[in-house]
């Protein structure tokens, strides 16, 4: 297989940093189903060749591991060896794949390997009393990582922080621009997103660890009326589709799940943690077509790839973007007559967290459950859409621009909108800080004597946050790292570095003035 272009660049961004930044280790995010083993693979390739070093592949993940040795293997021209006690083998060749389980107790036996890389890194703890950390502070090789996403529950991003693991975000492919253009290309399958009738109800559901408590949830959702319910709704729209992901809560709810649905007819597997027969036996049946469905409990959301799911289903409630991310993306990998892959999102989970393509990350701090709605749904069909569409991708309905009036509102304002072009010659930018609300950074556009002011609001969240992600990202002439987005205080280091607009439109009619329009 011929590696393509974004995964050629992808390895060449790999080797460039770690030539010139020593002591220093790189990260690279690429969306579930974009090849992230051909990547791998092809970076083996080229430093056995061109530098004749040891190279060691790690995760915890059996799965990935399965799938990153057959991706090397098929791709190089010599023997990968394999390190775990899982797949009951135990190998040291040049390239090796390993899990971490098995190799962290004996970092003596690899402090010849010369290069590591790190596969769903992601869910390494940033605790620094993990295995990985251990391992990797005893044999001092260079070493990066590998993700879909960059991110963790209630830390943040997994890269340039004082603890974190991983110093710089080379390259990304999960952003909203970038990850629509490997849509665009048909690398990727699309994702439809439509209002289910019926929606799981987590307002008074409570969080530990930054997640919806898994009991609580059982106690509230797995419940007979509401299960039939939900799976009326799949079976109606599953009709269209061929193969069908189930998340459930817990075993419990992913057991009545499944043995709703094989009572219908709908031939069914289960998968969890404590299943008594092989999981490989369940996950071959499906590929092979014997089950039409595969109900789960937070087992196949990494590692796991068939190209032919066009159906998920999510049962299962999450404060996590990176399960949220994680699950919807089983259903990215495109196939032979595949338009599409549905989701059936009951959890509610897209309008909590957005798009997977523009998920919002920041740490939870006090006071900032509520926010601006994130998504939009389609009043024709029912699809769950991103807030600045003007169009919808599935049905082409045009969402009308709301307008709001005032209570004082008279024939002044309904006649004209009161807008007005200015040139600009200058914009400055300054942090300001507030002790008792988030930071802010106030723009001011210079036009003749004439100052217009705008905030973007980074340290907020919902749609203020979004707004000034996506307005700062507009003015980029570089590719903006987004760790630079993150706060007020980081972004105000790239400021210099955005696109001036040449000129703007103001609305000066309402209470107060308002941006409607920018030329570049």
């Amino acid at each position: 297989m011929k590696p393509r272009d974004y995964q050629i660049t992808a390895k060449n961004k790999v080797l460039s940093y770690v030539a010139e930044n020593e002591g220093k280790h790189p990260l690279i995010a690429l969306p579930t189903g974009s090849g992230k083993s051909l990547v791998i693979a092809d970076i083996i390739k080229h430093v056995r060749k061109e530098w004749n070093i040891y190279v060691l592949v790690i995760s915890h993940v059996r799965e990935i591991l399965i799938q990153d040795y057959e991706a090397i293997n098929n791709y190089i021209d010599e023997d990968v060896g394999v390190y775990s006690a899982g797949l009951k083998r135990r190998e040291i060749l040049p390239v090796t794949v390993a899990g971490i389980q098995s190799i962290h107790n004996r970092p003596d036996e690899f402090d010849h390997f010369d290069f590591v890389i790190i596969d769903e890194c992601h869910l390494i703890s940033p605790n620094n009393e993990t295995m990985y950390r251990k391992f990797l502070s005893k044999i001092h090789a260079i070493y990066f990582g590998l993700t879909a996403t960059p991110f963790r529950l209630g830390t943040g991003y997994i890269y340039g922080n004082k603890d974190s693991l991983f110093d710089d975000l080379v390259y990304d492919l999960t952003r909203l621009t970038e990850f629509n253009n490997l849509l665009a290309r048909g690398f990727l399958s699309n994702l439809i997103v439509k209002q289910t009738t019926l929606e799981l109800d987590t307002e008074d559901l409570h969080t530990r660890g930054g997640d919806f408590i898994d009991s609580e949830m059982s106690s509230a959702f797995d419940k007979a009326a509401i299960t039939e319910l939900a799976l009326d709704e799949v079976i109606e729209v599953g009709v269209d589709y061929k193969k069908w992901l189930i998340f459930a809560i817990d075993i419990g709810h992913a057991e009545h799940i499944a043995e709703s649905l094989i009572g219908r007819g709908i031939p069914t597997g289960l998968i969890h943690s404590k299943m008594e027969f092989c999981r490989e036996t369940t996950i071959k049946k499906f590929k092979e077509g014997e089950y039409r469905c595969i109900v789960n409990v937070n087992v196949l959301t990494t590692g796991f790839d068939d190209p032919e799911i066009d159906l998920i289903v999510m049962l299962r409630p999450t404060q996590s973007p990176v399960l949220h991310v994680q699950t919807v993306g089983r259903g990215l990998r495109p196939a032979p007559g595949k338009d599409h892959c549905r989701i059936l999102d009951f959890a509610g989970n897209t309008k909590r967290l957005g798009p997977i393509n523009d998920i919002q990350i920041h740490k939870k701090k006090k006071g900032d459950e509520k926010g601006e709605p994130i998504t939009k749904t389609c009043p024709k069909c029912d699809t769950i859409c991103h807030p600045t569409l003007l169009k919808c991708d599935v049905c082409g309905y045009i969402f009308p621009i709301k307008v709001h009036l005032t209570a004082h509102a008279g024939n002044d304002c309904i006649i004209s909108e009161g807008e007005k072009w200015y040139k600009i010659q200058k914009v400055d930018y300054r942090l300001i800080n507030r002790d008792s609300a988030p930071d802010m950074i106030r723009v001011e556009y210079r036009s003749g004597l004439k100052t217009i002011k705008e905030y973007w609001c980074l340290d907020h969240t919902g749609f203020a946050r979004f707004k000034a992600v996506n307005t700062i990202r507009q003015r980029s002439i570089l590719n903006v790292v987004d760790k630079h987005l993150t706060s007020c205080q980081s972004a105000m280091e790239i400021v210099d570095k955005l696109d001036i607009p040449k000129e703007i439109r103001l609305k000066e009619s309402g209470k107060y003035p308002e941006i409607t329009r920018f030329k570049f």
